[in-house]
């Protein structure tokens, strides 16, 4: 969009070790900058004032559900995100996770409230109107659909959320010097490239190269961030998936992937198992759902600006 745009600060998660993430710090850190919320609040009921906005679009961002919520007089909002599949009875079960799934429930609640929200899911569903919700498929970046997706490329393409894995991969590799691996992660000040052995290079988080490298690998291990997965899936590349620790999101959404038979889930980087992968995943009937992004987000706008009257 060719639009200004303004930067606002908001809610963050607090890992520990580079790892898990830590629930305590995370409501410390959150209780800690109460006010600070409330200022951005203002700013929010600033901008809105002054743009007029006839709708508002919330990719699952705490603040802007914090001002929907909080203000009375407002543009309708479509809540946008894959977690509100959490509300959809179609979604998959984790009775092992109970409390963990209840504290995502009640969570999600609030980020949707008084909004029509788009549940964006890696397969179809049905709506759910008496709940304000409309299932919709990935939404993903334009320059995936430009690449030409090979068979193998020759290595296996390592996404971390958190550097804090990197020793497990390190450690892997070592024992497994014939699979070439080439990792992306967010350690600070990492060279844009540092070739750790022969078999393993470490690559400085970098959108357009992990697209283009994605689509020349031959398997993707990640740890189940939603996007990187439908990305995987658009591309037929199987997955290897290791949720970060204490991290509801990512532990269900690798269930999710495994049970609509995108990949393997691990609780650890121990990739023996990529042998068990397929060379290919089928990619027509989920490419095909991913084309109705557009159809769904403007259902999802339409319900919302007609409930608003």
């Amino acid at each position: 969009m060719k639009i200004s745009v303004r930067q606002l600060p908001t809610l963050e998660f607090k890992y520990k070790n580079n790892r898990a993430v830590s629930n305590a710090a995370t409501l410390l850190g959150v209780f800690g900058k109460l006010p600070k919320y409330f200022r951005i609040r203002r700013q929010l009921d600033d901008i809105v004032r002054e743009t007029q906005p006839d709708v508002i679009l919330n990719f699952f961002e705490p603040m802007a559900a914090f001002y929907a919520i909080t203000r009375r007089r407002r543009p309708p909002v479509v809540a946008i995100g894959h977690q509100f599949m959490f509300q959809h009875p179609g979604y998959v079960r984790a009775p092992q996770l109970w409390k963990q799934l209840l504290s995502m429930k009640i969570y999600t609640r609030l980020l949707g409230a008084r909004a029509t929200r788009l549940a964006l899911s890696l397969y179809a569903a049905p709506d759910l109107p008496g709940k304000r919700i409309v299932v919709g498929p990935p939404i993903l970046r334009k320059q995936l659909f430009g690449l030409v997706s090979k068979p193998d490329g020759g290595f296996v393409l390592v996404y971390l959320l958190n550097h804090g894995y990197a020793g497990q991969i390190i450690a892997w590799s070592a024992k497994n010097p014939l699979t070439k691996l080439h990792c992306f992660y967010d350690k600070p000040g990492a060279p844009a490239e540092f070739q750790h052995s022969p078999s393993l290079t470490f690559h400085r988080l970098d959108g357009e190269k992990f697209l283009q490298m994605m689509a020349e690998c031959r398997h993707v291990v990640c740890t189940a961030g939603f996007e990187s997965v439908s990305e995987a899936a658009w591309l037929g590349k199987p997955l290897f998936l290791v949720p970060v620790e204490n991290h509801i999101e990512q532990q269900v959404n690798a269930l999710d992937a495994q049970q609509s038979g995108l990949g393997l889930a691990e609780t650890s980087f121990n990739l023996d198992r990529l042998a068990e992968l397929p060379d290919r995943l089928p990619v027509e009937k989920f490419q095909n759902w991913v084309n109705c992004a557009p159809e769904k987000l403007f259902a999802a706008i339409n319900h919302a600006v007609n409930s608003a009257r």
